[in-house]
């Protein structure tokens, strides 16, 4: 796609264009046509419960999720002719993967497979006998496994991180970029049905921003007309910097489940002020999806909404906007018509349609107060909005001890709205009715300061920002409270917490996150009486203490397979052996059911003393000992 020529003839639109990104431009031999075969039921309809682009929580789906049934066991056909580069075994992830590099240079990638084809599995379980290691990452030769296309290569399972039997199912390109599958003109794969919207959000990005009056964001249901475009059926009056945001998906009559958008591109008032164009995605850089989406309302609501505009730190290269970055600009009197088109991978297209009337009136007649609140603070990024019964006073804002008096933003008959930039000045609390309370921030980092030290925690976040950030932190007793999981990171980063608590086990206290329904596992290491752990999410972290062994139970124990199940109900259980007669035996794993059992280096049969130990992340551990 040629970069964007706008032409700025609305009033109320910048002159200057700044283009930020430009797309990579693929070459039409990089979808070869026929190249390929199907690599489940070649020949027959399938049914996808994933595809190119799906928004998931820290990254964009990069491939296909083939639907088996229901079932694992269904054969895994290599989907041209090539060889084994790769074997790829872990517990979570792509679980057992499957690595076939072709002579056009493109890759093939088969995940979550049950098992390997036998002279794969062959090669596989040698390396891991002679590694003594279940989970390894092996590369290989072009002459040491070839494979034709239509050979069996594995058998589809459910392993790793997967929600249930099915086969994900990628081609990358030279440099490991993912490209989308659709793109290679599979005929299995079937989509007429175009993209869906349920609803568009408005969110008011700067301090004087309005929609109807009110600061904040707001959410309006869509209906379809007569002519198949979505509208908005009331009237929205704006100001200022709004952004949109839309949860839209795209569906196929062929599966039941929400699938990926491919293409997005606003105007307003016929003038472009926003592309999205997903044709290939890179791995170094995944992270970048929780800024396109809104991460917020993704982790919280499970609603995955794809932001119309860019935000700032995303390094990703599949976008054009203009000098706003696809925010309006709506400071002008006037209609603006906003128009968005969607498009799947089948070029399925939606559109909406729908206008704003850029309004300066502020104070929207509906009460934000509940029935038993008199005041109450929500934080949109760096902007405080605060909501007061009615007072008329001025609201104090405190930051230590200086203090400052503020004015409503707008009110109604019984209620006050202020609205503070944090950016401007930085409090900490306010005053309301003689009474101090809580604003819910007392820590503010950005890329250039990225460092928050404390008299009991010190976090460095290194170059995991993207912009600047205003965070509640604090410590109290076993815990430390870090904010909460709404704000995305560019990856870990490093805390340093002293804890004050009579009696330290450097081996069996650690960190967890205690904000979910159960613990999760973190980590940590001692230096005195401070614990040094790299978290990867704001959370309540807290020091727990596990001094209980794992737990095993044997299965089956016979000449040809040994079971177990096995659990540890605090930290998780790190690692696990087996030696029969003194020699190491390999055992695979698959967390999500807790089976362990044995895969045979030769057709010996199991015979002599059996040890099988388990250990978990704070070493407590547990051995089973047997004879067969």
């Amino acid at each position: 796609m040629l970069p964007y020529i706008f032409l700025f003839l609305a009033s109320f639109w910048p002159k200057e264009v700044v283009e930020k990104k430009e797309p990579k431009l693929l070459l039409k031999e990089e979808y070869p046509q026929g190249y390929f075969i199907f690599p489940i039921d070649p020949g027959r309809q399938a049914s996808l419960s994933g595809t190119f682009g799906d928004l998931r929580i820290n990254h964009f789906h990069a491939g296909l999720d083939i639907r088996t049934g229901g079932r694992e066991g269904k054969s895994v056909y290599a989907a041209a002719d090539g060889y084994v580069s790769r074997i790829k075994v872990s517990r979570g992830g792509y679980g057992n993967a499957l690595y076939i590099t072709h002579p056009n240079g493109l890759v093939t990638v088969y995940g979550h497979l049950k098992e390997y084809a036998s002279e794969i599995k062959k090669r596989l379980t040698k390396e891991q006998y002679e590694q003594q290691e279940w989970e390894v990452d092996l590369y290989f030769e072009p002459n040491e496994l070839p494979v034709n296309k239509g050979e069996i290569v594995a058998i589809s399972g459910n392993t790793g991180g997967s929600g249930g039997p099915h086969l994900h199912f990628e081609i990358r390109d030279a440099e490991e970029n993912t490209l989308d599958p659709s793109m290679f003109g599979f005929s299995e794969v079937q989509d007429n049905r175009a993209p869906v919207i349920e609803y568009v959000s408005l969110r008011c990005m700067s301090k004087d921003a309005r929609v109807n009056g009110e600061f904040g964001t707001f959410d309006f249901p869509v209906t379809l007309d007569a002519n198949g475009n979505y509208t908005i059926n009331r009237n929205i009056s704006v100001w200022g910097d709004v952004g949109l945001e839309l949860y839209t998906y795209d569906k196929s009559h062929t599966s039941p489940f929400r699938l990926g958008i491919k293409n997005i591109e606003v105007k307003a008032n016929e003038i472009p002020t926003y592309s999205f164009n997903l044709d290939r995605l890179a791995f170094h850089n995944k992270l970048d999806m929780n800024l396109h989406t809104n991460y917020k309302r993704m982790v919280e609501e499970n609603d995955k909404l794809h932001k119309a505009y860019f935000e700032r730190g995303n390094t990703m290269d599949f976008y054009e906007y203009d000098q706003n970055m696809g925010v309006f600009n709506l400071r002008q009197s006037g209609k603006v018509n906003i128009s968005v088109t969607l498009q799947d991978s089948y070029k399925n297209t939606r559109r909406l349609l729908f206008d704003v009337n850029q309004n300066q009136s502020t104070g929207g007649s509906v009460n934000k107060l509940g029935k038993y609140e008199s005041h109450k603070v929500e934080l949109y990024d760096s902007i405080l909005k605060i909501i007061t019964s009615k007072i008329a006073e001025p609201l104090i804002l405190l930051d230590g001890n200086r203090q400052k008096p503020v004015m409503p933003a707008y009110e109604n008959g019984s209620e006050n709205t202020y609205l503070v930039d944090l950016r401007d000045d930085f409090f900490t609390q306010y005053v309301f009715k003689g009474k101090t309370f809580e604003l819910p921030v007392t820590h503010s980092v950005c890329p250039e300061r990225n460092t928050i030290k404390d008299r009991d925690f010190e976090v460095d976040f290194e170059n995991q920002l993207y912009h600047t950030l205003f965070l509640n932190i604090r410590s109290s007793d076993d815990k430390l409270f870090m904010d909460k999981d709404d704000k995305p990171l560019g990856g870990r980063f490093k805390a340093r917490w002293r804890v004050n608590r009579p009696e330290i086990d450097l081996e069996k206290d650690k960190v967890y996150i205690t904000s979910g329904r159960r613990p999760t596992y973190v980590g940590g290491s001692w230096n005195g009486d401070i614990i040094e752990f790299n978290p990867k999410e704001f959370s309540t972290y807290e020091i727990l203490r596990d001094s209980e062994k794992p737990e095993i139970r044997a299965v089956s124990l016979n000449s040809d397979k040994l079971t177990f199940k096995i659990s540890d109900g605090l930290s998780g259980i790190k690692s696990f052996e087996c030696y029969i007669n003194g020699e190491w035996t390999l055992m695979e794993y698959e967390y999500k059911n807790g089976l362990a059992w044995s895969e045979k280096k030769d057709s010996k049969p199991f015979s002599g003393e059996i040890v099988f130990r388990v250990t978990d992340n704070c070493n407590n551990t547990q051995t089973f000992k047997s004879t067969l």
